[in-house]
């Protein structure tokens, strides 16, 4: 991903496309650490986990999505 975002960055802004991605990464990742303990007291570990699974399927979909925005010329 961060291959991707270099290519289609500002040559620029390039640098400050990739801090914003990694502190988003980060950002993510502790509210995930908070999230998960909270969603398991709700519906258990084993579902709590599988929500988890939400965040790589909607990277797939934003990646297919702009795969194929690039390919219409937009």
């Amino acid at each position: 991903m961060l291959a991707l975002v270099a290519e289609v960055a500002p040559q620029g802004a390039a640098g400050t496309a990739l801090t914003l991605q990694t502190c988003l990464g980060f950002l993510l990742a502790a509210v995930t650490i908070q999230a998960v303990p909270a969603a398991a007291e709700v519906v258990g570990w084993t579902w709590a986990f599988a929500l988890l699974a939400f965040g790589p399927a909607a990277g797939i979909a934003a990646i297919r999505r702009f795969r194929r925005l690039r390919a219409d010329g937009g």
